[in-house]
């Protein structure tokens, strides 16, 4: 692979991040298909080199979400222990399966994401100090961009540990690290605002794909030429994204979401059908 792929390749990586840590996706989500889609990566490396970055991402974005007390640590400890056993699963199956199979996956996954959110009507504050709190998972944060304390008690929490094991095999097939269904999830299902779904996502994507890496790692699918530009891309990027979720409005947070997803989704689903798209590979 050339220098110039390279930086093409570490570009993509930091924007796919920025977006990817604002909204608590781990990049993953963005980076296959771009790879794929634009690049002409093949789709297991690209997968496997998504894995790794998404750890990275993880790593590096979640300490900002941690200071902004946008994490829930309590729920993202619960919640991960089905999303990391589904990863391992979804890793092994994903490793194997074919091509169009992924792709057609993919694209439905990212076009559920999308629509899911285009039609949420969640309000900002899902609960308040008097709301019930069986499984003491209740949090706050100080939002920057209104300057108010937003306090919430997640909900279903049985239903979200449920949805969290899905998130982790879809995890593990694609390399996204389950932030497309984990974020959707915890503010529809489970009522917790976009920012603290999108803070406590961003903690437990990188744990969630440290099981797919090392699958397609013993599978011979990672490529250094892939993954260490997507590495530096994804560091760089992923603090960027971390700080601009304290300064953007939720409703732009979703609205971004539902964009990209949606294109993303498309292509993947035309890809799968055999559909030739001009501008991409």
């Amino acid at each position: 692979m050339d220098v110039s792929r390279s930086i093409e390749l570490g570009v993509v990586s930091a924007a796919a991040a920025i977006v990817g840590s604002m909204l608590g996706l781990g990049g993953g989500v963005f980076l296959v298909p771009l790879f794929t889609l634009f690049f002409g990566v093949d789709q297991k490396l690209a997968i496997g080199a998504s894995a790794v970055a998404v750890v990275t991402n993880s790593v590096v974005g979640s300490s900002v979400h941690l200071r902004s007390r946008f994490t829930n640590l309590r729920l993202a400890m619960l919640l991960q222990v089905p999303t990391a056993s589904g990863a391992t699963v979804g890793a092994l199956i994903g490793a194997s399966a074919p091509e169009r199979f992924v792709n057609a996956l993919f694209g439905a996954v990212l076009t559920y994401a999308a629509v899911s959110m285009a039609f949420q009507r969640q309000a900002a504050i899902a609960g308040t100090e008097d709301t019930p709190d069986p499984w003491h998972l209740g949090a706050e944060y100080l939002d920057p961009a209104t300057k108010q304390v937003v306090h919430y008690v997640p909900m279903r929490v049985r239903l979200g540990m449920g949805v969290s094991g899905v998130a982790g095999v879809i995890s593990g097939m694609l390399g996204v690290g389950g932030g497309v269904i984990q974020v959707p999830a915890m503010n529809l299902l489970m009522r917790v605002p976009v920012k603290a779904a999108a803070g406590t996502s961003a903690f437990m994507v990188g744990i969630t794909s440290v099981a797919t890496a090392f699958v397609y790692y013993s599978r011979d699918k990672i490529d250094p030429t892939v993954v260490v530009p997507a590495m530096i891309g994804i560091f760089v990027g992923s603090q960027a994204g971390s700080r601009l979720t304290r300064r953007v409005r939720a409703q732009r947070l979703v609205l971004l979401f539902v964009l990209v997803l949606l294109y993303l989704g498309g292509s993947l689903l035309l890809k799968s059908a055999g559909v030739d798209i001009p501008w991409q590979k």
